[in-house]
């Protein structure tokens, strides 16, 4: 499934980021720590040159959406002043986000939002 959703509804969504925020619990709470990341300056350029290439992946556990995948696009949309954000429920090709495990097929208990 494809949609569109304000930023701001994903800024209130709960996360699964990485160890180095571990006491983040929403998207909000880890996008300072995404900022200061080597590659942001270059997302940023490559997102004002040709626009958001990829979705960011939502998926629903218990009822509750999660932000499984684009934390990086979601503090460039805000960075950039974009309201909205084409978001996924399927993964992006492995090749394209290798680094991420939830991509390569270790959902735990995610599943499609629809």
């Amino acid at each position: 499934m494809l949609g569109i959703i304000p930023v701001a509804d994903v800024l209130d969504m709960l996360t699964v980021d990485d160890d180095e925020t571990p006491d983040a619990l929403y998207v909000r709470d880890v996008l300072d720590h995404k900022r200061r990341s080597e590659h942001y300056a270059d997302l940023l350029d490559e997102i004002r040159r040709d626009g958001m290439a990829l979705p960011i992946m939502i998926r629903t556990y218990n009822g509750q959406p999660w932000l499984v995948d684009g934390h990086h696009r979601v503090a460039a949309a805000l960075d950039l002043g974009m309201t909205h954000l084409v978001w996924s429920d399927l993964p992006v090709e492995l090749e394209d986000r290798p680094h991420n495990p939830m991509i390569r097929g270790g959902w735990g208990p995610y599943r499609p939002a629809a």
